[in-house]
């Protein structure tokens, strides 16, 4: 793991050289786009050539739609346990989507005579990308597909990459049963992305796209985003954690540890201002990689792209969560100092008792999150990626000559003369 010393004259280059260990992802486009170019062109006879090259040699173009009574076989097929946590999780994360909802619905009476009305309305058709293939992210099917459907999306298709032999993962379809997906197609990739965003025989196009995946995928949501919108280019995952209390040393070092298995691109830190929780968190971390079954993957990231960030002050902490914007960011000690100056994170895990892991999977927040500094512009995936503000105004006799004036006054300024004598027609009385 990379070490720096910290202070507030030196916090960009800081920034600057922990970012430089991650490829940008325009290393990916070129390559990227002819896949893309591709299946926009060809359909199905391309989406199928690069299913069966890069996702299973065994795909058949009957394959790719799985059928809902796949799903509710998966789902019967888990033990208890799993399906209670895959309901507790969609049922949190309905929870707070609805929350959200009911959040975006008002009318005000701005004036005497003005009255706008603000209402979701839901996109009609959104596609949900889902990572596998060597690994399975159930976790995901509910973080995209429940906020779709509790914003009334009435067509919600998913793409996930199965594994080599052909087959989805029984705990992802079983997730997509309980998250409710309109539409399943084992297919992951470039390709798919490409067949979301254009349609092919099999696959209908959507409005949108949203969900993360690796840098293929990511590059491909960029090179269709001019044409279709997505929802953000999250990249591989970020953690960055602060604590100043030596007694967390091994808690904190475990959640870095967990973040870091997703891959060997995950970009983890500590920000701290103890020399002593520094040195034994970088202890504990060499401990417990070694004795975790994804072992090899959690000391490959933290020797590529983990670091600690050793501050001369909270202030500096501050200032270096806010530049690298990180998606992740963990609070252990002293929230109340850190926490309401932080604005630029994709998630904040505020107390030693909210881990992360906790946030990943059942608080009901979304995990789909930005990254590469991302967080400065926008917040993780939620409600609002899945509906559109429908605005009505109504505006009375009285009102609109009274504003009338001030309108037609302003048309006239930018040279709009017809804005103007539209405006300026309510001020007649025989209009009244």
């Amino acid at each position: 793991m990379r070490f720096f010393r910290v202070a507030r004259q030196n916090v960009q280059t800081v920034v600057d050289e922990i970012a430089s260990s991650r490829k940008p992802i325009d290393v990916y486009v070129d390559y990227v786009r002819k896949i893309v170019e591709d299946v926009k062109t060809r359909g199905d006879e391309a989406l199928m050539e690069y299913a069966r090259r890069f996702d299973s040699s065994r795909l058949t173009i009957e394959d790719i739609l799985v059928p809902r009574k796949r799903l509710a076989e998966a789902y019967n097929q888990l033990d208890d346990r799993a399906r209670k946590a895959l309901r507790k999780a969609a049922e949190n994360i309905s929870k707070l989507c609805s929350s959200q909802l009911r959040r975006l619905s008002f009318v005000r009476n701005l004036e005497q005579g003005v009255k706008v009305v603000l209402r979701p309305a839901p996109l009609h058709s959104v596609g949900c990308y889902v990572p596998g293939g060597l690994a399975s992210y159930p976790s995901t099917a509910l973080m995209t597909v429940v906020p779709a459907k509790v914003a009334g999306v009435p067509r919600v298709v998913v793409c996930t990459p199965p594994a080599s032999e052909g087959l989805l993962n029984d705990a992802v379809l079983a997730a997509l049963y309980v998250a409710g997906a309109d539409e399943v197609y084992a297919v992951g990739g470039p390709h798919a992305v490409a067949a979301m965003a254009y349609g092919t025989e099999t696959v209908r196009r959507v409005e949108k796209i949203v969900g993360p995946g690796g840098p293929y995928v990511t590059a491909a949501k960029k090179v269709v985003s001019g044409d279709v919108p997505v929802d953000m280019l999250a990249g591989p995952t970020e953690l960055l954690v602060f604590g100043d209390d030596v007694r967390d040393a091994e808690d904190i070092a475990l959640e870095m540890c967990a973040q870091a298995e997703h891959s060997e691109d995950t970009l983890v830190g500590l920000a701290t201002t103890s020399d002593e929780l520094a040195n034994e968190v970088l202890k504990y971390v060499k401990l417990i990689a070694s004795r975790l079954e994804r072992g090899k993957t959690i000391e490959s990231s933290l020797e590529k792209n983990g670091y600690v960030a050793v501050c001369d002050s909270l202030t500096t902490v501050v200032e270096l969560v806010q530049s690298l914007a990180p998606e992740h960011f963990f609070i252990t000690s002293k929230p109340d100092k850190i926490a309401p100056y932080v604005s630029n994170v994709g998630l904040m895990s505020v107390g030693r008792h909210t881990s992360p892991a906790l946030c990943d999977y059942v608080v009901g927040v979304n995990h789909v999150l930005p990254t590469s500094g991302q967080a400065r512009v926008r917040g993780g995936l939620s409600v609002l990626d899945y509906v559109k503000l429908a605005t009505e105004v109504r505006v009375l006799k009285g009102a609109a000559k009274r504003l009338g004036r001030h309108a037609a006054v302003l048309a006239r300024a930018e040279g709009l003369t017809a804005h103007a004598a539209a405006a300026g027609r309510l001020l007649d009385e025989k209009h009244g």
